[in-house]
């Protein structure tokens, strides 16, 4: 975390009582009740008391203090956002090291982020937490946080992360966890790292940590086609996924649901790669993995299925095309088939292949803008285009490769509607149009 004392104040709601009491933009916030202010996590939590005592300096210079009694309006303060910790690890399978040149810039940005691990659910290693970062946590009740462990064994994590620093990730997560912090982690397999007999010492060692540790996800490395000077490695194969599944069910039996959730979960993609029937709901219990690729399936399935039993279904205007990756076109096609078929227009889906990371990276959400383009121009896409926000960041507007959703209407000429990329997303695109469109 910054060392760096003091927050400074982005904006001041209007007639707050931070307004009222003379803080205003560009002052910044040193301590509340004495205590040093950091970030916006420390002046949320000392200024959450009915009353404190925030002292401040103005862009002038002066240093102000006076007491705040807020009561359930808050303060008002916007404070600037967090300076991110940076990762110091070298990781033999990180994305961003194979990410090609010319994206957006903020994705070649690597953090280390115990913070943003609270506020967003990001994967942080605790390579090199500091003992004021771990009372901070313990202090605070920072709960869940999202960690990445790939294996319990020290010497071979330290390989894995290329860190020769690093603490022992059990010891850490064992203060945590005693604490009465929620964790939630993530292994990434590589083949003939840390899978197979390792994987299977690494969950077993875990399941010590359970209930604390809520759930482990266990995804297969991720491998674009710009690797080039980066350690060898190869994807997850069929057989491989077949044991994975088989070792995680009985992970899943030994650990019973001391936390109410299954302690074990394999992302989507093993299903995929296994040839495999995506499993029912109690399989992902409460979905908590479900950014980590670990259920999307599942709700997409039951979505469609809640979905597809209205009765009553009104003609849809016109039809369109709908853009998706490779990976999901097994659920997408049935879907629109289903929904073209009730709502009497077509829907068609256009597979993009991703030249931009390579074929190997087949997901919907890491295909750029150009490829999209190009599959549109090839399909001779008519009417209305539908595309899934993931495809797009937090914004909305600019794809992995710096095009937008405007300039695909430029060169396409159609109309633009993106969509959440859930079946009931999709349907109040079409319908209600709730969702942007250009």
């Amino acid at each position: 975390m910054p060392e760096r004392e003091g927050v400074r104040v982005e904006s001041v709601a209007g007639g707050s009582p931070a307004a009222r009491g003379g803080l205003t933009t560009g002052d910044r916030i040193l301590s509340v009740s004495g205590r040093p202010v950091f970030d916006l996590l420390d002046l949320h939590f000392l200024t959450s008391r009915k009353q404190f005592r925030i002292r401040w300096t103005t862009a002038s210079g002066d240093v102000r203090e006076k007491t705040f009694r807020p009561g359930a309006t808050g303060l008002g303060v916007f404070p600037e956002p967090i300076r991110v910790r940076r990762c110091r690890n070298r990781c033999i399978f990180c994305f961003v090291h194979q990410l090609p040149r010319g994206l957006r810039r903020s994705l070649y940005i690597k953090d280390e982020d115990v913070r943003l691990s609270f506020l967003h659910g990001q994967y942080v290693t605790f390579s090199d937490l500091s003992g004021e970062e771990l009372r901070k946590i313990l202090r605070y009740r920072l709960s869940p946080l999202y960690v990445s462990i790939h294996t319990t064994d020290l010497e071979l994590r330290r390989r894995m992360l290329g860190n020769p620093a690093i603490a022992d990730i059990m010891d850490v997560m064992k203060r945590l966890v005693d604490g009465g912090i929620v964790l939630h982690g993530q292994i990434v397999v590589c083949p003939g790292i840390n899978d197979g007999v390792e994987l299977e010492r690494t969950l077993r060692s875990l399941l010590a940590l359970n209930p604390g540790l809520a759930t482990v996800a266990v995804v297969p490395v991720g491998l674009t086609s710009h690797r080039a000077g980066l350690p060898p490695l190869r994807p997850v194969n069929r057989p491989e996924a077949i044991s994975t599944l088989r070792l995680l069910a009985g992970i899943r039996r030994s650990a019973g649901k001391n936390s109410g959730e299954p302690f074990a979960v394999a992302a989507d993609e093993y299903y995929l790669i296994a040839g495999k029937k995506i499993p029912g709901t109690k399989v992902y219990g409460s979905f908590a993995q479900i950014e980590n690729g670990v259920g999307l399936l599942r709700r997409f399935d039951d979505g469609a299925r809640e979905l597809f039993r209205r009765k009553r279904w009104k003609p849809a205007r016109m039809g369109g095309t709908v853009v998706t990756g490779i990976s999901p076109r097994g659920r997408v096609e049935p879907f629109l088939a289903e929904f073209s078929r009730r709502s009497g227009a077509a829907f068609d889906p256009v597979m993009v292949e991703n030249r931009l990371m390579g074929k190997s990276v087949n997901v919907t959400g890491l295909l750029g803008g150009r490829d999209i383009l190009a599959a549109l121009k090839r399909r001779g896409a008519e009417g209305r285009i539908f595309i899934p926000s993931v495809t797009l960041r937090d914004a909305g507007d600019m794809f992995l490769d710096n095009l937008s959703p405007a300039d695909v209407y430029r060169e396409t000429g159609a109309e633009i509607r993106i969509f959440d990329p859930t079946p009931k997303g999709f349907f109040e695109a079409v319908y209600r149009n709730e969702t942007s469109t250009i």
